[in-house]
């Protein structure tokens, strides 16, 4: 099957100039699809060139006035601009969907799902910007005093592989509503539905020096991280890649909103209901292949359970449907790309196969909780005996993390453990994926990341505050 790869250049669509080496694989085959490619060096100072000058154009780049073909534009005017790329998106829904299913090895039925949402999402973030971004007067006594929210500046989107469309449109529509031009770099794993989304852009008209689209591996995020122009960074990745942007992006003191993985603890006590603790885990446990950066990852589980949800989880395991991400039936697809596949399988010991990235869901027991504190980004859970509530918490909050889930007999003792846990989310008799409320704001706890995830925070982050007024010139001091 064909496969589309485009960059985005001031405007411009073209497949990019060079290749990376290696092909884009299907990942429930192992068949080539298309040599991966990757942008110039000419290509990405193109890119890096029209952000700033939709930004505001400035001999010295460190003096960038906001005042050019994006930024300049009222919050209003993004937001007109964004609904007609929300038509365009939402156009291109079962493409995005198809590009997904092979990009990630997702089953087809989960990335219909999402690819259908996208549009809505990116128009709830231009509502949000108009209700939110106007300047606002303050009370200062009669004194003419504003309360401004600007763009920071060009924005670099870094976007994973194992969820590139909905990553991707999020961090968009959030800069673009903000007002920062955005340059965006998919995984080099994961190219389509980015393309498709950049094809969408142009159908809409979206100015061109907006929103840029280049290809490349990690050489090239440091790259963009580290370029001056470039004054606020959102990465969506594993840890290695969040600590190589920091670093790049440290010695100006670049904004950083990095969302990293993490290895997700769940505690389930004494009083537990294993069999519905046990159903919830493997839900989480296989949700998009079981590559999802919020899954349950270790299980402490109250000593005298143990025997009973194991025997509950490998009840359910043998019940999941693995198949082709493009088969509708399917509920467990393959490892999205050849590296990843070869990673896990050397951390599990177990033997390359032929033909696709198929792993089978697997439960590990008699590990000691710190041997499990480094992710594996596979539909792989590990249990952990634990002697009472105490020793659940201590091992769950050792390394922090993105989410959390409390599996308790009554929801007042979950909610008591659940306040203790080091977590940006703690899910209490579930694993779902979307928010539990939709006002919920989650920071990234210890190596998970920097900064939070949420409906006000992902737009804020794209903003500086300014606070400009006439002074009191009638203060004593």
């Amino acid at each position: 099957m064909a496969l589309l790869q485009l960059e985005l250049l001031a405007g411009d669509l073209a497949p990019p100039g060079t290749t990376l080496g290696g092909d884009h694989e299907d990942p429930n085959t192992g068949e080539a699809m298309a040599p991966r490619l990757e942008s110039t060096n000419e290509a990405v100072e193109r890119a890096l060139g029209a952000a700033w000058e939709a930004w505001g154009e400035g001999a010295d780049c460190s003096l960038g006035p906001a005042g050019g073909a994006w930024s300049g534009l009222s919050v209003e005017e993004r937001a007109d601009v964004l609904g007609r790329l929300a038509d365009e998106i939402d156009a291109r829904a079962e493409q995005i969907a198809v590009a997904e299913a092979l990009d990630t090895g997702v089953p087809i039925s989960v990335t219909r799902m999402v690819a259908g949402s996208l549009g809505d999402t990116m128009r709830a973030v231009a509502a949000l910007a108009v209700e939110t971004l106007a300047p606002r007067a303050l009370d200062a006594g009669g004194r003419r005093v504003e309360q401004l929210r600007p763009p920071w500046g060009p924005a670099l989107l870094l976007v994973p592989w194992n969820a590139p469309a909905p990553t991707a449109v999020g961090k968009i529509a959030n800069a673009l509503a903000a007002g920062c031009p955005a340059v965006l770099k998919p995984s080099e794993h994961a190219v389509a539905a980015c393309s498709l989304i950049a094809e969408a852009a142009v159908s809409a008209g979206v100015p061109a020096g907006a929103l840029q689209v280049v290809h490349g591996d990690g050489r090239l995020g440091a790259q963009l991280a580290a370029d001056p122009r470039v004054r606020a960074i959102a990465l969506t990745g594993g840890q290695a890649s969040g600590r190589a942007v920091a670093a790049a992006a440290a010695p100006r003191m670049a904004a950083l909103r990095l969302e990293l993985g993490g290895t997700n603890p769940a505690v389930v006590t004494a009083d537990a209901d294993a069999e519905a603790a046990a159903e919830a885990l493997i839900r989480g446990m296989t949700k998009l292949s079981g590559q999802w950066c919020e899954a349950p990852r270790r299980v402490l589980v109250a000593s005298g359970l143990h025997d009973a949800l194991h025997d509950a989880l490998l009840d359910r395991l043998s019940a999941i449907k693995v198949g082709s991400s493009l088969d509708e039936t399917t509920q467990l697809g393959p490892i999205g790309n050849r590296p990843h596949f070869r990673r896990v399988c050397a951390r599990l010991d177990q033997p390359l196969r032929e033909g696709g990235f198929f792993l089978a869901p697997t439960i590990r027991t008699g590990l000691a909780p710190t041997a499990t504190h480094e992710e594996l980004f596979a539909p792989v859970l590990a249990l952990h005996p634990v002697a009472d509530d105490e020793e659940a918490i201590q091992a769950a909050n050792a390394p922090g993390g993105l989410a959390a889930y409390v599996f308790a007999g009554d929801d007042e003792r979950a909610l008591a453990l659940a306040r203790r846990l080091h977590a940006g989310e703690v899910r209490i008799g579930g694993t779902g994926l979307l928010d539990l409320a939709p006002a919920a704001e989650q920071s990234f706890w210890g190596s998970s990341g920097i900064g939070a995830h949420g409906r006000h925070n992902a737009l804020a982050f794209f903003t500086g505050a300014r606070v400009v007024g006439v002074d009191d010139r009638s203060a004593p001091i």
